[in-house]
């Protein structure tokens, strides 16, 4: 295939950012590990409803280094831009395009919690090293060691002790250009003791533009803090992978509201590890595929201690001849007693040729546990859809009608009245080109 195997077997001193050198350290031990780590394939149980090495036969994962925009991109992309962001939101507002961040499109002079990794003080420094890479075990983890091995920049957001931050971090992550490549993400998030903040990251592609994001997001929630992440994924043209790890200490709150178009390759990887008495976690998603496209949707809640409580729904709806994916993972550890975790995933294949697999999991060492999960994959209600049609309303628009409704329990959820009707008026412009049940 590409030269993305050529990635994991050279990382020589020549291929290696030279960027920030108090990052060496991490990009050294992500190096070591993809000496031995091997790209997933069919017989990796996590990628076996996936033809990886296909989805990404014309994707560039090179370890060239993010170039610099110019003065003539930025114009060309100034109205672009202007289209893409989320009317009337009054936030904090920081883009990236191609994994570059562009200060004269953001909105962050009154912003003293985030910092580019490259305009970090010795302080941050410091913390950013002592955080990076520490919530999660990597040694099995293809792609969050290839970010880790490029990591030449990233966004650090460190909310202090007892503040509430007095509006959201908005991040907008655009792809533009002609000719396919890879951007390299990275976010953390640290939110200090007794916090709060709300942090709404937007991907999108303005020209349908082809390319590669590689996004790894660290979260750490410290004691009684409050977290709100929206993930709105709306670039159907972009390849897309993400590892998203969450670290909760006591008494915290982290919630998460998804919303993910399918593309070509769209997969994202959740694992929420509960390590402090009376935390809790409310994960919310939905995810829609057409055409071709695949989406596969990992999550992991992993219970350590007592007391804790998670919250999973999802809901999934695949037209045409769409694969999509949902594994959901409730793993309690041995020493979690009292936890309560529940998990849904409901979908609605909206043609005869499209594909779900959904694998809903429950791992338990203890025995004072509530534990629920359920999956269903079905097709639309024929008497819902006869019911609209009675009443004059055209097929394909009672069926653009249910599909919304099917997912409204998700959007609804979103907590900011500018978010939420952005996502609404994207999703129904989308289930506009609904085709009629059967066809290709």
């Amino acid at each position: 295939m590409n030269n993305l195997k050529l990635v994991t077997n050279d990382f020589s001193g020549a291929q290696r950012s030279q960027k920030n050198p108090w990052l060496q350290g991490i990009r050294d031990a992500a190096s070591e590990r993809l000496r031995v780590l091997q790209l997933p394939t069919r017989k990796t149980e996590d990628w076996k409803y996936l033809k990886l090495e296909k989805l990404l036969a014309n994707d560039q994962l090179d370890a060239q280094s993010m170039q610099e925009l110019d003065s003539k991109s930025l114009e060309d992309i100034d109205e672009l831009l202007e289209q893409s962001f989320i009317d009337g939101l009054d936030a904090y507002r920081l883009v990236f395009v191609n994994g570059v961040f562009v200060s004269q499109l953001s909105q962050h002079d009154s912003n003293p919690y985030s910092v580019l990794f490259s305009a970090a003080s010795k302080a941050q420094q410091q913390l950013i090293v002592d955080h990076l890479d520490t919530s999660h075990n990597y040694y099995h983890d293809y792609f969050s060691s290839l970010n880790s091995a490029q990591l030449e920049d990233g966004l650090l957001i460190n909310i202090p002790k007892d503040c509430v931050v007095d509006k959201p971090f908005y991040i907008v992550n655009l792809t533009i250009g002609e000719q396919p490549k890879t951007s390299m993400m990275r976010l953390l998030v640290i939110a200090e003791t007794g916090s709060t903040a709300t942090i709404i990251e937007h991907e999108d592609a303005p020209l349908k533009h082809t390319g590669m994001v590689n996004t790894v997001i660290e979260c750490f929630v410290n004691d009684h803090a409050y977290i709100t992440h929206s993930r709105l994924q709306l670039d159907e043209s972009v390849t897309s992978i993400c590892s998203h790890r969450v670290r909760q200490s006591a008494h915290s709150t982290y919630q998460q509201h998804q919303i993910s178009l399918a593309s070509k390759l769209k997969r994202n990887d959740l694992t929420v590890a509960l390590r402090g008495e009376y935390a809790s976690a409310d994960i919310r998603g939905s995810f829609y595929g057409r055409h071709q496209q695949s989406i596969d949707n990992h999550t992991c809640m992993e219970h350590i201690v007592p007391n804790c409580t998670s919250n999973e729904v999802f809901r999934g709806l695949v037209d045409n001849e769409a694969n999509a994916v949902f594994n959901g993972r409730i793993h309690i550890h041995p020493d979690a007693q009292k936890t309560l975790a529940e998990l849904s995933n409901k979908n609605l294949l909206l043609s005869d040729f499209a594909t779900i697999n959904t694998k809903p999991e429950l791992e338990i060492y203890a025995d004072d546990v509530r534990c629920s999960h359920g999956a269903t994959v079905g097709q639309i209600d024929n008497e819902a859809l006869f019911y609209l049609q009675s009443r004059g309303i055209p097929k394909a628009e009672a069926k653009r009608i249910l599909s919304l409704a099917f997912i409204a329990e998700i959007v609804n959820q979103l907590t900011d009245d500018n978010v939420r009707e952005f996502v609404s008026q994207r999703s129904s412009s989308l289930f506009t080109t609904l085709q009629p049940e059967g066809a290709k």
